[in-house]
């Protein structure tokens, strides 16, 4: 009996200590920028920047949670003394593309200008929430990769940047990129979702006909996950140039 417990606390602790290896693995090298982002970007409440920056650190630090979250549960949470749900932390992922695109086209309201393109994004929340709860719930369910909201969110959001950036053109003043935190982030931003929005349009196609070639483009998703988080770790490293 000692020794078949001995034998079940290392096996345990064997996983335990591959699982702690496989963090430091290409797949989730993206929590190192993602993590150290999501806390320098705490300053932005102590120091007061303005409403748009602190939502979207509020963004980052739940991020943080939810990445925790949704790695817990496919390590083990999903199964537990009372309950017996499908290991697929899908479901985690999925529901938390709501909060993150209103968050990320709230902020790019905050540093837009024109009141005809605030109108225009305000406008676009319901709808991108009300079709984001069907397509979870009815369409492409829970457990499926939401690719018609993330097509949509990353369509969205890809306009709403570039409306900013040509704000950013046409403006006469002269962009001083150490205090352009807003740049940095509109950069990322760019740069994650433009990356992504053909890997996730042919996504379905792709499982269908020619599935190996997912997860070289994983590996690519992930890369564009560590430079967007570095970038907003830069963004946060910065003084904006207007706090309210």
């Amino acid at each position: 009996m000692v020794i078949d417990g001995c034998k079940d606390v290392n096996n345990d602790f064997i996983v335990y200590f591959n699982r702690v290896k496989s963090l430091l693995s290409y797949d989730y090298i993206y929590l190192i920028p993602l993590f150290l982002s999501a806390v320098v970007s705490v300053n932005s409440f102590r120091l007061k920047w303005s409403w748009g920056f602190r939502l979207f650190s509020s963004l980052l630090l739940t991020t943080v949670f939810v990445e925790v979250f949704a790695i817990s549960w496919k390590w083990g949470m999903y199964k537990g003394p009372f309950w017996d749900f499908s290991p697929s932390n899908l479901w985690i992922y999925n529901a938390f593309l709501i909060p993150r695109h209103l968050c990320t086209v709230l902020f790019f309201f905050s540093v837009q200008n024109s009141s005809a393109i605030k109108k225009i994004l305000l406008l676009s929340l319901p709808l991108f929430i009300i079709f984001s709860i069907v397509n979870y719930f009815f369409i492409q369910t829970p457990f499926s990769v939401n690719t018609y909201t993330v097509v949509l969110s990353n369509s969205i959001i890809i306009m709403t940047v570039l409306l900013f950036f040509k704000q950013v053109i046409d403006e006469e003043r002269v962009i001083n990129l150490v205090k352009a935190s807003e740049i940095w982030i509109a950069l990322g931003t760019l740069v994650y979702y433009t990356g992504t929005l053909p890997f996730f349009v042919l996504f379905n196609t792709i499982i269908e006909s020619n599935s190996p070639l997912l997860m070289p483009l994983l590996y690519i998703n992930d890369g564009l996950n560590v430079l967007m988080y570095s970038l907003y770790l830069t963004a946060f490293l910065c003084s904006p140039q207007t706090q309210k």
